[in-house]
């Protein structure tokens, strides 16, 4: 999306969620930083987190993240960034 972003992880080990995000937002916003010379903040200190509980709350979840690209931009043929694997 343009503005924000939608992930499915699973943390391993005893790393706790909020240390990954940290990870990944500070390499992201440096890369961005650096790729588009931009300067100041790039993420929001914030994030919104939810434990999926079994496999039917998971495929759901995945559906909305892979399909919410055309749901932002309805005459979207082909999105590059929607992807996933299977464990």
């Amino acid at each position: 999306m343009d503005d924000h972003v939608y992930a499915l992880v699973t943390p391993l080990g005893t790393s706790a969620l909020k240390h990954i995000l940290h990870s990944w937002k500070s390499f992201t916003g440096h890369q961005i930083q650096r790729k588009r010379t931009h300067t100041g903040r790039v993420w929001q200190d914030e994030y919104l987190d939810r434990m999926v509980r079994d496999e039917n709350e998971l495929f759901e979840k995945l559906n909305y993240i892979v399909n919410n690209p055309w749901k932002r931009w309805p005459d979207l043929e082909d999105y590059r960034w929607v992807w996933s694997t299977q464990p």
